[in-house]
């Protein structure tokens, strides 16, 4: 049995039922690693991968190797892994998700960009979720590599790894790129190559992306951020007064984490199902106004916004309360933005 990223394998039903006839259940993931002899590299963590993911793919094409991109990125390594050969390279980006249903699941290269409290409306506790992360690397031996952030502390979390161990930290001023270098090091890409790939990076969308700017007010759609750590990250990022939309499915998550960042911050609005809870946890610390949709927080924060302000739109949650995923969510914002 093949089960999708979405099924909770602590809950469902068809879990169970598996388990009592003894049924193999895996997921797309492991299935496919089967069925190839391509070098996987597969990169996790809480927030960065997509990009991380991107740019390693964009890097390692410069050693003229075929390379195929996938995973939770948004194209299944099913999709293509019949196409792939002993000498391709495969980078995957791998969620907490997908690492439930591995069981040989041995990419040559694992990478950890960073964990912060995520799905906990999946997960008992924040260790649970550390420890579906570091599964990245629990089937690898020392033949194979771990590239991991340095501020992970693998021995205090009691977990030793079997790979090559490499370490970033800050390489670049970006963790994403020094992760990236490292990793295309591995395969003999120089740091000169790995800069010209990220002065060429445009970034991607859904992702601090500027959409544009009206009577000196900029939008940004920021849809990717799920969870309060990457909402930190892009209010560190800009250097002007924010009124930030957010909100959307309660994951369980603690919102508070943002209130030491939130002096740029003149507003907040926000939508979906954890709007309360996320107004009782910051409104002591900053304006909020909860409404019943995006293009209402969307269209009052124009009223409300002054030259040079930027509205951002970083959820802090999940899209499933009302989109099908976070591009749904974040196409709907650049529709509404680009109507005025």
């Amino acid at each position: 049995m093949i089960l999708s990223p979405g099924v909770d394998t602590a809950n469902a039903n068809a879990v169970r039922i598996a388990k009592t006839h003894d049924i193999c259940f895996v997921g797309e993931i492991e299935f496919s690693f089967w069925l190839t002899k391509a070098k996987i590299i597969a990169i996790t963590g809480t927030n960065g991968k997509t990009t991380t993911s991107h740019l390693t793919y964009e890097a390692l094409r410069r050693k003229n190797r075929r390379v195929f991109l996938g995973g939770n990125i948004g194209t299944p390594f099913s999709s293509f892994v019949l196409k792939t050969k002993k000498d391709d390279l495969v980078v995957l980006e791998i969620s907490s998700f997908q690492l439930e249903t591995i069981r040989s699941f041995k990419p040559y290269v694992s990478a950890l960009l960073n964990v912060a409290p995520d799905h906990l409306d999946r997960y008992a506790a924040f260790k649970d979720y550390f420890d579906l992360k570091m599964d990245i690397f629990k089937n690898q031996d020392k033949d194979d590599w771990a590239v991991v952030n340095a501020r992970i502390d693998l021995r205090g979390n009691g977990h030793k790894l079997k790979a090559k161990i490499v370490r970033f930290s800050d390489e670049f001023p970006n963790e994403n790129f020094s992760c990236v270098y490292k990793i295309a090091g591995i395969f003999g890409v120089s740091r000169k190559v790995a800069a010209g790939v990220f002065a060429g990076f445009k970034g991607l969308p859904h992702r601090m992306q500027f959409l544009r700017q009206i009577r000196r007010i900029s939008f940004i759609n920021d849809s990717k951020a799920t969870n309060p750590a990457s909402v930190v990250w892009a209010l560190g990022s800009l250097n002007a007064p924010v009124i930030l939309i957010a909100g959307g499915k309660d994951k369980g998550l603690d919102f508070s984490g943002i209130v030491p960042h939130l002096k740029g911050v003149k507003k907040v609005f926000l939508f979906g199902e954890a709007r309360r809870r996320i107004q009782n946890e910051i409104g002591s610390y900053v304006e909020t106004l909860t409404l019943t949709s995006l293009k209402d927080c969307v269209s009052e924060s124009f009223k409300q916004a002054e030259e040079g302000d930027v509205v951002l739109f970083s959820p802090m949650c999940s899209s499933f309360d009302m989109f099908s995923d976070y591009v749904e969510r974040g196409n709907k914002f650049i529709e509404i933005v680009e109507s005025f």
